[in-house]
């Protein structure tokens, strides 16, 4: 019995140093990556929820049937327990009474504040409504219509609880409504891209906040592309739909190679930015163990990884779940509480809120 037991356990232990193994690289595997270099490294993250779940089911395996099979999964959680706790913070007392003085920010990508082309383009649509029931001071939003925006802009409700509203022009879907005074505007574009970065500058008291509201660059999946990605996870030995399968990673790693240099122009424009206060928000289409957040996260606070809990997934489409909507702020800003409100479904978005003391 006991060498029967030896020839299951040790197949089994070796499957569990496997994936403690790619936990690891789902962990790291992005974030020194030199894009180009190692593309597929760059999609490591993607994978961490999967193989973070494996792991701790291991863990739990062993303990009830040979504990020292526990050794390999334990130690691979205390190498990995800075990035699970960047993905999965757990923070119980952050959502209680928060006390003032603070500014709210939220950050939401509308999905064209969900409306399509039939529906009645007016300030009276769910998504503006729902903004204003959050008490936000300022409002960073991403895929705004032009033509809704300027309505809204004129609505007399919109406008005595958000006096400065940026428009969207046909370069950025970015836009702001702000309880702030807006100083300036600017939109910075990103090459081979119709994604940008709207940049303002926001008067708070006697403090300048410098706030980029980024749209990185998008996957742009198409639904056969998001079926076929389905099959091949439903799939994995069929080369039925191998080639299609091929063509979807080579999509996904164009986009995360795009993304890399946005964010890592972004960020060395937030680094010589000489305002007070910083903030960077919006839509980067990227995990907490992503190449691009990782170039905020190296000299800037991750609002949600400090004061929010649990996952916190943003993006709720095709069964993907991952938290791709982030604020961040210069380390001069406490976060108190952030927090995903799922209360608003008429975008595949949900928005990030975070309220923050400008120390």
């Amino acid at each position: 019995m006991k060498l029967l037991g030896k020839l299951i356990a040790y197949p089994v232990l070796a499957v569990n140093i496997l994936v403690s193994a790619l936990l690891i690289f789902s962990c790291y595997g992005s974030l020194p990556a030199p894009i180009g270099r190692l593309p597929f490294a760059s999609l490591s993250g993607l994978a961490f929820p999967m193989l973070f779940g494996l792991d701790i089911l291991f863990l739990f395996m062993w303990l009830f049937t040979w504990k020292k099979g526990a050794i390999v999964s334990v130690i691979t959680l205390l190498i990995c327990l800075s990035p699970i706790f960047r993905y999965f913070p757990i923070h119980p007392f952050k959502a209680g009474k928060v006390q003032q003085p603070y500014i709210t920010v939220m950050t939401y990508n509308t999905e064209g504040l969900g409306i399509d082309d039939n529906s009645d383009r007016t300030p009276g649509n769910p998504v503006l409504r729902f903004i204003l029931q959050q008490e936000a001071d300022i409002v960073l939003l991403q895929e705004a219509p032009k033509d809704v925006m300027t309505k809204a802009s004129k609505d007399a409700e919109i406008r005595k609880k958000y006096p400065y509203i940026t428009i969207p022009d046909e370069i950025t879907s970015g836009c702001c409504l702000s309880k702030y005074k807006i100083l300036s505007k600017e939109v910075i574009k990103f090459e081979n891209s119709s994604n940008s970065c709207l940049y303002l500058r926001v008067l708070a008291g006697k403090d300048t906040i410098a706030v980029y509201n980024c749209h990185l660059e998008s996957n742009r999946l198409q639904e056969k592309e998001i079926s076929e990605y389905y099959r091949f996870i439903e799939h994995p030995t069929d080369n039925s739909h191998y080639e299609g399968s091929k063509k979807l990673l080579k999509k996904l790693l164009q986009s995360t190679s795009l993304r890399a240099g946005q964010a890592s122009m972004i960020a060395e424009r937030a680094k010589a930015d000489k305002s007070r206060y910083l903030i960077v928000c919006g839509d980067f289409n990227d995990t907490p163990l992503s190449y691009s957040h990782h170039q905020f996260n190296l000299f800037m606070t991750d609002a949600y990884a400090v004061s929010g809990n649990g996952a916190g997934h943003t993006y709720h489409e095709h069964r993907l779940y991952y938290r791709i909507d982030h604020i961040f702020c210069s380390r001069n800003i406490t976060p108190l509480h952030t927090w995903v409100d799922r209360s608003q479904k008429d975008s595949d978005h949900y928005p990030v809120i975070s309220r923050l003391r400008l120390e």
